[in-house]
Order: structure tokens, then sequence, then C-alpha cells
């Protein structure tokens, strides 16, 4: 929580820093995320085929006007995030699995936005700081072979942990991601009135994948980067 806390005083002192020359507008917004990760393995033949998960993004945004046709965004949201794995395999001689990994990765989200702003279009860039509050692994699947077949269903929990793993961080029902993610976000929007809706793209640059205290394992062999496609819709009060 610690990096939390920077985070909100240095947009603290951003917001001051401007507020006695510029329009200030504070807002909520909802919207959708379609969520997927980039691997980068080591090993090539570990890296497995995800596919997109449909979560959502929900929070509070603020707008600070610079200028006429520039302003500086920025807020606070609960975003979730995470992919999906589907298990549906035929081997053609008599095995095959069907069913499915779920991913689920949760966090608060700051972006740190630029807006250019033309007429009631706007295009922005910035970076964001995201931090994880927790998530889930659940699986379904059934494995068929002559003979017979064998299922299994049920879920653990995803804890987001701040540097090295230690021992003594996680139960028996957890495992650990990264809690500290960044990246780079690009958007465009279009404003009518109070009402903004935004379409954009959140490339992670951070490795989901923790290192562990006393292990040989490097995460840098196993990095996995979330990538987001997000829709929202903002309401701005005192339009």
């Amino acid at each position: 929580m610690k990096y939390l806390l920077k985070t909100f005083v240095i947009s603290t002192l951003i917001a001051l820093s401007v507020q006695t020359q510029a329009q200030v507008k504070f807002g909520v917004k909802a919207g959708l995320n379609l969520n997927n990760i980039s691997q980068n393995f080591k090993e090539s033949d570990w890296e497995f085929d995800t596919k997109m998960r449909l979560a959502y993004n929900i929070g509070a945004t603020v707008d600070f006007s610079l200028t006429d046709a520039m302003s500086l965004q920025s807020g606070l949201s609960l975003t979730s995030k995470g992919f999906n794995i589907d298990l549906n395999e035929d081997s053609g001689e008599g095995e095959s699995i069907e069913g499915y990994y779920n991913y689920i990765l949760n966090y608060l989200e700051i972006p740190i936005h630029i807006a250019y702003k033309i007429n009631d279009f706007q295009i922005c860039v910035g970076p964001y700081l995201a931090f994880g509050i927790g998530g889930k692994n659940k699986w379904d699947y059934t494995f068929t072979y002559d003979g017979g077949s064998v299922s299994d269903k049920g879920e653990y929990k995803l804890k987001p942990i701040f540097g090295e793993v230690k021992e003594g961080d996680l139960g028996d029902d957890e495992y650990a991601y990264t809690a500290f993610d960044y990246g780079l976000g690009f958007g465009v929007g279009y404003q009518a009135g109070p009402v903004l809706v935004n379409t954009g793209y959140s490339l992670g640059l951070g490795n989901i994948t923790p290192s562990y205290e006393g292990s040989d394992f490097d995460p840098k062999d196993f990095k996995m980067s979330n990538r987001v496609i997000t829709l929202s819709v903002s309401y701005f009060f005192g339009e």
C-alpha cells in the first residue's frame, strides 16, 4: 500500500500545482475489459495458448484542463485483468481433454494521461500504475482416455506480493502474482456534454510472474505482461 500512498501524494501535488489555472472536472466511469497476456519465455515450448477474458473496470476520474486543447487525466479504478486457457484437444488416439483455466487478476489502477482534444474528440496517452488486490484461478476439465475419464474442478486464490515471495507469505490454497504493475495506455474518445465514451489499449510492461526468496527460479525467464482493451463511459459532474 505504500506505493499507492506515494502515487496519491504525487497526483495531489500535480493537482495543486495546476489548480489555480486549470478547470478541474470530476466524474465516475464504468466499462468493460478484454484481457489477455503477452508471453516471453526462455523456453518457447513452455508458452501456452491464451484466450481473451471479458471483465470490468469501474471507478472515479478527474480531468485537469491545461489549455483549451490539452488536459491531464487521472483517477482511480478497480479493474479486473487476466486471461483464459481453453483445454480442448484430441490426440486422435482415444485421448482428449476438454475444459478451461481462468486466471483473474484484480487491481487498483491509476492512469496519468495527457489528452489532446479536437472539438468533441480526444486522443490520450500516458503511463499507468496498478496495485494488485487479489485474484483467483478457476478450472474445470475432463480428461478422457481409452476405457474411462477423469474430471477435476476447483479454484485457488491468487495473492498479490510486493517484492519477493517469502516463506510463510502464502497459505495452502494460495499462489502469488506480482502486486505492482505498470505500463502505457493509449485511447481515443468522444465527449457529448457530461458523457465521455472512450476506448483504449493498455500495454503492460511489468512481469506478473513473481520471484521467490532463496530460489534459483528467475521470473525473467517466464515473463508475462498484461494486455487490455478497454471500453468505458464516464460522467462528469457540473458539466
